[in-house]
């Protein structure tokens, strides 16, 4: 792949670490290489859907892998390709701390094929679905060609006025999630406490107010009527103890007046 993509690269743009490090993982993101790890990992989703007929699903695992390699060109495309750009101009190599970590990467992702068939998780040749494999290579190996067409050969001098505005607005708003976030989920939350602090400054404190005041104004009103005298105390007493009895045993009083009458 680097000798293909070289083409696009003028020759102060060639930083070889870096080159080769995007090339590794983005090769190993796209399962494009045969031999890197993820490629069978996803082989091994679509093929079990297929098999599952779950064709849709199938589809979709491509498309995304298409869209993702397009996106990954797009990306390449705008930093190496074309003018110099400040961050691509050929200067001194970064320092080790960032260059050592980077290659070991690169070589980990290499390496690990072999890794994995030393430790027997490679799975053979012969169980698997070379069809699924082709097309999974080829949904790669579209969305590369189309990013590199684009923005790599720079046959057009804005890619993006290919695309509807109404697209470019969709992509360019996360598909009006936040707007619709707000028109659903934030609205319904604030009408919802809108509510709840209407009910609780009206409704619970209000009715908390009324009895306070109701108890203030009955002490006031008994204040005035009474008399002093002990008599006045004993009869208030008996009234309220009678009516506090007559209510808790109001569901018994049936059955005692039916049970006193049937005597008679």
């Amino acid at each position: 792949m680097q000798h293909h993509v070289y083409f696009w690269l003028k020759e102060e743009h060639r930083n070889e670490a870096d080159f080769r490090a995007f090339e590794e993982g983005m090769s190993g993101l796209l399962k494009l290489k045969g031999l890197l790890g993820g490629f069978w990992a996803v082989l091994k989703l679509v093929t079990g859907l297929w098999a599952a007929h779950h064709g849709l699903l199938v589809g979709l695992v491509l498309l995304v892998n298409g869209i993702t390699a397009f996106s990954l060109a797009r990306f390449f495309g705008l930093i190496f390709a074309g003018q110099p750009q400040p961050m691509t101009v050929r200067s001194p190599e970064p320092i080790w701390l960032m260059v050592v970590p980077m290659m070991l990467g690169v070589g980990f992702t290499l390496h690990l094929p072999l890794i994995l068939q030393v430790l027997g998780l490679m799975p053979t040749f012969a169980g698997l679905n070379m069809d699924m494999a082709l097309v999974l290579t080829w949904a790669s190996v579209i969305g590369l060609s189309l990013g590199a067409l684009l923005y790599g050969g720079r046959l057009g001098t804005a890619p993006d006025k290919l695309m509807p505005k109404s697209i470019q607005n969709l992509l360019a708003f996360d598909f009006y999630t936040p707007r619709l976030y707000r028109l659903s989920v934030v609205l319904g939350v604030d009408r919802l406490s809108r509510l709840t602090d209407w009910l609780d400054r009206y409704l619970v404190d209000g009715l908390v107010n009324f009895v306070g005041l109701a108890s203030l104004l009955s002490g006031e009103t008994l204040k005035y009527n009474n008399s002093g005298r002990f008599q006045f105390y004993v009869l208030t007493i008996s009234l309220c103890v009678a009516v506090i009895s007559i209510v808790m045993s109001w569901h018994y009083l049936p059955s005692v007046f039916t049970a006193a009458f049937s005597r008679w």
